[in-house]
């Protein structure tokens, strides 16, 4: 019976961390949406306290992803401003790089070299 009870209380702390991975999820994706990643000095602590979860936790939903918050920034400002650049053929790349919440031009080209092995404009020119 004690191993039931402990067992019981095994699942049910699993199935809470679950739910709970999937309410930062779900508040992170708002945050996306409502192009929170724009703020060029966003960190993790205005982060958690604009989604109103202790940085220790967000901190290990990252850690599940297999990533850290500063690459998982990087990769949504860089998948925004593919979008962006698709949608909007005629903004410069600095236009683009201001948009996504990238601090200088320079790191939105490094992260195309890197991500796609060209500049932002190459890649307009072959996807737009």
């Amino acid at each position: 019976r004690e191993l039931t009870k402990g067992a019981t209380a095994r699942n049910e702390k699993k199935a809470d961390a679950e739910r709970r991975q999937e309410i930062i999820r779900e508040k992170l994706d708002e945050w996306c949406a409502n192009g929170g990643y724009r703020d060029t000095i966003l960190n993790m602590v205005t982060l958690s306290r604009s989604l109103d979860i202790p940085k220790p936790e967000l901190s290990k939903y990252f850690s599940g992803l297999n990533t850290t918050f500063r690459f998982w920034l990087a990769e949504v400002r860089f998948e925004a401003a593919k979008k962006m650049i698709l949608e909007k053929p005629n903004y410069s790349n600095d236009m683009i790089s201001a948009e996504c919440g990238f601090s200088s031009r320079s790191n939105l080209y490094r992260m195309f070299k890197e991500k796609e092995g060209c500049s932002p404009t190459a890649w307009r020119e072959k996807n737009c």
